[in-house]
C-alpha cells in the first residue's frame, strides 16, 4: 500500500496505485487481494495514478 492519504476521505491505509496496461495473471491476483486497482488498456498523462478503496475516488 501507498503511504498516501486519500484526498476525498483522509484514509492513508486504503490508497493503493492504479496499474494500466494488459492484465496479468500476477495484477489480477493483486488486484483481487485490494493491493492495486486495474485501470484499462489506456495510458496517459491524464489518467489517474491512485485509488481509494475506502471511498472509491481516484486522483
Amino acid at each position: 500500500m501507498a503511504n498516501l492519504a486519500c484526498p476525498n476521505c483522509g484514509k492513508d491505509d486504503k490508497v493503493v496505485p492504479i496499474m494500466y496496461g494488459t492484465t496479468t495473471p500476477e495484477m489480477a491476483e493483486r488486484a483481487g487481494k485490494q493491493e492495486i486497482r486495474i485501470g484499462g488498456y489506456a495510458v496517459g498523462s491524464d489518467k489517474p495514478s491512485w485509488a481509494c478503496n475506502n471511498c472509491g475516488h481516484t486522483w
